[in-house]
């Protein structure tokens, strides 16, 4: 399976359409890693599902601390949130968790923390998690400082479930790919930087550098996190 991944757009929406042009061939998947807007305003959720919409008819979503009430309102509007849901699509299960709030129950939404539990367990698919929020104390979560700013929460989730993939973004220093156990850990960058990933789920991982041209290249996986 092919995806292209995306973190941290902050309404960037010159540099997400760069991106979608330069696109050569179309992944399976679309994944946003959070944070569409700049604290807002909610009609840039529309824009960015509209220059999406035409790369996949797969397209998973989840808000990010910077995403107001309304933008998160506006996401299930359209029926694009993917915070406390999950969706089974093609060989993969994709799980929608951003990391920095709780969320309710209904049927195939998380109520507290237990049912992503569940939902880790029960997969036999390959499970693609999709946070916000990094795991805690990795190279994903690292800020300039060298302090360590991820969930600690995220990190116990990869730690007890080893899912397969894990897509997040958040830190915009801490781009990179390294494994955590056996997960294989995706921090995008910002696309508001000008990055963004493609995911090859039997290949690898390439990022893009999107600038005067947009370039595709791959980086050096990052060491293995204890």
């Amino acid at each position: 399976m092919k995806i292209l991944a995306v973190a941290d757009i902050h309404g960037d929406l010159e540099k997400l359409y760069k991106l979608v042009n330069s696109l050569d061939e179309r992944p399976d998947a679309v994944i946003v890693a959070g944070d569409l807007t700049p604290f807002g305003p909610e009609s840039l959720v529309s824009k960015i599902k509209t220059a999406l919409d035409p790369v996949s008819d797969y397209v998973f979503m989840i808000p990010g601390n910077e995403d107001t009430k309304e933008v998160r309102e506006t996401m299930e509007d359209l029926g694009i949130d993917m915070h406390g849901k999950f969706k089974e699509f093609n060989d993969a299960t994709f799980i929608g968790f951003e990391g920095a709030r709780w969320i309710d129950d209904d049927g195939e939404v998380f109520i507290h923390y237990d049912p992503i539990h569940k939902v880790l367990k029960k997969a036999k698919k390959t499970k693609v998690l999709i946070t916000h929020v990094p795991p805690f104390d990795t190279h994903a979560d690292t800020l300039w400082t060298g302090h360590h700013v991820g969930s600690p929460f995220v990190r116990n989730l990869v730690e007890d479930y080893q899912p397969d993939f894990l897509i997040c973004g958040h830190i915009h220093e801490s781009r990179g790919v390294e494994k955590l156990g056996k997960t294989t850990v995706i921090n995008t960058g910002a696309l508001a930087d000008g990055y963004a990933a493609w995911i090859d789920t039997k290949k690898g991982v390439e990022f893009f550098k999107i600038g005067r041209k947009v370039k595709r290249f791959k980086e050096s996986l990052k060491a293995k996190i204890q």
